[in-house]
């Protein structure tokens, strides 16, 4: 398993419906692209990535697109990564001073 993340794009105002349809047919065909999913609120698309060394590339090669109007990017980390990592960061926020007699 790669590195995934999910991309909220948001697409350019004047683009139409057939162009949206087809932007989501392109990027469909992607390979590190494992879904397209049209929204409607914050954003008009969200991408799910999966990518074996850098979402960011893929990313990049989506934000060349003309239509594409802001990318957001949310990585997707593991529970436990996640639970490690804040774990080392209060142990680090922590003063050992060690035992007291």
């Amino acid at each position: 398993m790669g590195l995934r993340a999910y991309l909220l794009v948001d697409v350019a105002d004047d683009m139409d419906q057939q162009q949206f349809v087809q932007a989501v047919r392109d990027l469909e065909e992607e390979h590190a692209i494992d879904f397209v999913d049209p929204v409607i609120g914050h954003c008009d698309m969200v991408i799910m990535v999966e990518a074996p060394v850098s979402v960011e590339v893929v990313a990049n090669k989506i934000k060349e697109n003309s239509w594409v109007k802001n990318i957001e990017m949310l990585r997707i980390v593991s529970l436990y990564e996640r639970h490690r990592s804040s774990k080392k960061q209060l142990l680090k926020s922590l003063t050992h001073s060690g035992f007291e007699a």
